[in-house]
C-alpha cells in the first residue's frame, strides 16, 4: 500500500483478541476507502465521456471548428491524445 495507508499488520497466532479486532477494523477501513475512490473514479470516468460526447457533438453539428474542439479537449486533460491527428 502507500505510507498514508498501511497494510494492517496481521496479528501472531494467538494474540490478544483487541489486537485482532483492531487490525480487522483497520482492514475494513481501507476496503471501505478503496471502494469509495473506485467509485469516485467512475464517476469520474462517466463525466469525461460525457464532455468528450459533448464536444464531438458540437464538432459534428458545426457548432465548433477543429481548433476549437481541440481547445475543449484541452480543457478537460485529454488534448494530447488528439495532437498527431489534428498535425
Amino acid at each position: 500500500m502507500s505510507e498514508l495507508y498501511p497494510e494492517p499488520s496481521i496479528p501472531a497466532a494467538g494474540a490478544d483478541p483487541g489486537t485482532r479486532e483492531a487490525v480487522a477494523h483497520e482492514a475494513r477501513g481501507c476496503i471501505e476507502y478503496l471502494l469509495a475512490e473506485l467509485r469516485c473514479a467512475s464517476l469520474r470516468a462517466r463525466l469525461l465521456q460525457a464532455d468528450i460526447d459533448a464536444v464531438g457533438l458540437a464538432l459534428k453539428g458545426g457548432l465548433i471548428t477543429t481548433e476549437q474542439a481541440l481547445w475543449h479537449l484541452e480543457d478537460i486533460g485529454i488534448q494530447r491524445l488528439f495532437i498527431e491527428v489534428a498535425s
